[in-house]
């Protein structure tokens, strides 16, 4: 049974094969002639069959030319509806389940707390016993990113006991403050190994930078010795400067200068 089917963008696929060929075919016209001929008859059609695959085969090269576009097209529509990531404008905030959040449109640390409880027979209440802490820091990466492996997350722990939750907000504090660096402008510079993570089908969402490394004090004195040498090489070299005649003293006169022999016109 024949298979022929298109999946734009991805696949086609053609297949023929003899047994459709009707089983009635009348050969009485053939069966005539004399064996040499039909053989040349049957190389005639094998060399006819050989083009029509040719044809066949060069049109399967041209659509994937037009796949190609298909594709292309579908990865900008892509890139084009990957929605920004949401963030709090590196304000801290904390929404109706207990979870805060602090984030911009590359990083996001968020925590949540719990509070761990045993029922007191003498208050006939429950009364907290210890605080845990989980947090996390990660980058605040958009749908369907390039990269999204497991570095995603650069730092955090899970349910961190504390006795006192004064020690416990004095904990958190000190993290957010440690990276406090990273949440001072909407949209940072993202690092140069991670772009990939702000990156769809190749192309860096728009509102992104990717941080310039900073350059080794042997990177600059390379790039100082590039620079002088191309200002020597572009500089032209000064004119010799003609030498200055002292002047003459009272009394003396300057001495004259030999003038050249005449040319004396050769003897013939």
């Amino acid at each position: 049974m024949a298979y022929t089917h298109i999946t734009p963008g991805v696949e086609i696929e053609i297949c023929r094969r003899a047994y459709e060929v009707p089983r009635d075919l009348d050969i009485s016209g053939l069966v005539t002639r004399p064996p040499e001929e039909l053989s040349r008859l049957e190389q005639d059609s094998v060399q006819k069959e050989t083009e029509i695959f040719k044809r066949l085969e060069a049109a399967s090269g041209e659509w994937l030319e037009q796949a190609a576009e298909t594709v292309s097209c579908r990865r900008a529509l892509q890139y084009l509806r990957t929605p920004a990531p949401s963030h709090t404008s590196n304000a801290r905030v904390k929404d109706q389940y207990g979870k805060y959040e602090i984030s911009n449109m590359v990083y996001i640390m968020y925590w949540y707390t719990y509070e761990n409880t045993r029922y007191d027979r003498d208050l006939k209440a429950s009364v907290p016993v210890s605080w845990e802490i989980s947090w996390h820091l990660c980058y605040n990466t958009p749908r369907n990113p390039d990269r999204s492996d497991a570095g995603r997350e650069l730092a955090g722990q899970d349910r961190k006991k504390f006795k006192a939750k004064a020690d416990m907000e004095k904990y958190i504090n000190g993290r957010i403050a440690a990276y406090a660096h990273l949440f001072t402008e909407i949209s940072p510079p993202i690092p140069r190994d991670q772009a990939g993570r702000f990156t769809v089908n190749g192309v860096l969402l728009p509102g992104y930078t990717v941080e310039v490394p900073e350059r080794t004090p042997q990177e600059a004195a390379d790039s100082l010795l590039d620079f002088l040498e191309d200002r020597d090489i572009g500089a032209s070299e000064p004119a010799p400067a003609e030498p200055t005649v002292p002047p003459a003293k009272a009394g003396h006169h300057a001495p004259k200068k030999k003038s050249a022999p005449k040319r004396q016109d050769p003897v013939r």
